[in-house]
């Protein structure tokens, strides 16, 4: 196993200031500006861009005190939602956050049906072997912030039709499944790809025994799982149009949203 991970989480001001830390910034690179380095995980370092968002219009007392943290891995753009309503100490975030990433993970893969059961055991058990330091810093990667925004939007709009102030735990897992098995691009990639299989491809990385691990969904019958599954909800076909959003090149429709 690998003597020595690193969980970074790479924080914006507006979390910062909410979890009222004092947190440091990555070192200064040449070219860059200060605060907002590129992130990219690998062997050693696994990396999060974190935001904060208020689910509700701040004259709206209830809602104003709900909020979302959303988390959004530097490889994979794979995405996770926090629904918060109190202060949490850096500990109880983080803790939070590996908690949720690998529930996010289990389920996606279990609703896709890529791999048995058994095999979905099996990788998350082999991650829970992994010891994992975490490291804080202010930062924000402003290529991982178009996903975070397309994924604000998706909180927000749920909210909005089901007239919820807060997002309750299975909506935050539908709402991430369905944007981990999406076609997304990244700023240094020309290809699309999905993020659960990203992911998928990160997790049999960094771990000892590649092999004894499940193989990772095939992309192909994934995709076409998902079609599938969209498909199948008659509300999707009847109001695509009417709740179409634009994000930064990516059409998202709310009513292809499983509920």
């Amino acid at each position: 196993m690998i003597n020595k991970f690193q969980m970074q989480f790479s924080v914006s001001n507006a979390l910062n200031k909410w979890l009222k830390a004092d947190l440091p910034r990555l070192p200064n690179k040449e070219g860059q500006r200060v605060g907002v380095h590129s992130l990219t995980s690998d062997e050693q370092t696994f990396c999060w861009q974190l935001n904060i968002i208020d689910n509700g219009p701040a004259v709206y007392r209830e809602r104003a005190r709900h909020k979302t943290i959303i988390a959004c891995e530097a490889n994979s753009r794979f995405i996770v939602f926090i629904p918060v309503d109190t202060k949490l100490t850096l500990d109880e975030l983080a803790a939070r956050l590996q908690m949720q990433w690998q529930y996010s993970l289990a389920e996606t893969l279990q609703q896709l049906r890529a791999i048995p059961s058994s095999d979905i055991a099996m990788l998350l058990s082999e991650l829970a072997e992994l010891h994992m330091d975490t490291h804080w810093v202010k930062n924000t990667d402003l290529s991982i912030s178009g996903h975070i925004s397309d994924a604000a939007l998706w909180v927000s709009q749920a909210l909005a039709e089901q007239g919820l102030n807060e997002l309750p735990s299975d909506l935050c897992t539908d709402l991430a499944i369905h944007l981990n098995t999406q076609k997304k691009r990244a700023n240094n990639q020309t290809q699309k790809f999905m993020p659960i299989v990203k992911m998928m491809d990160y997790c049999q990385g960094i771990l000892l025994e590649p092999q004894s691990l499940p193989a990772k969904p095939d992309l192909a019958s994934a995709t076409n799982t998902a079609a599938e599954s969209a498909a199948a909800e008659s509300a999707a076909a009847e109001s695509a149009a009417a709740n179409s959003t634009l994000v930064g090149g990516n059409i998202v429709q709310l009513s292809d949203y499983r509920k």
